[in-house]
């Protein structure tokens, strides 16, 4: 029995660290662990998030295009519907009237 006493008393300072880190504060580490795993999830989603925004906001700034040369477009319409020789080719082109100076020619299908 007295070489067990012994042994016990001669720890070395390594034993010592071994034994009140790792077994006396075993959950300090569980509770590290945890917080990694915790964080690694994070920080996946975070990204995964971050790539369908930007692919969102990509896809937005498209459609943001194409309305913005739609509307100018339109603009231009009706902002041409005050002047004379459109309305004149409007008229031309879909109700088939022609101005006074001008002869109309029919062709017909046989």
């Amino acid at each position: 029995m007295a070489n067990i006493r012994t042994k016990k008393n001669k720890m070395t300072i390594f034993d010592k660290f071994i034994d009140f880190f790792f077994i006396k504060s075993w959950w300090v580490f569980l509770f590290a662990l945890i917080c990694y795993i915790g964080y690694e999830n994070g920080i996946k989603k975070r990204n995964k998030d971050i790539f369908e925004m930007k692919s969102r906001y990509t896809l937005l700034e498209k459609q943001k295009d194409e309305l913005s040369y739609e509307s100018k477009d339109l603009e231009q319409r009706i902002n041409s519907q005050s002047d004379p020789q459109w309305v004149e080719q409007v008229l031309m082109r879909e109700l088939g009237v022609v101005p006074e100076d001008q002869l109309k020619v029919h062709f017909t299908d046989k």
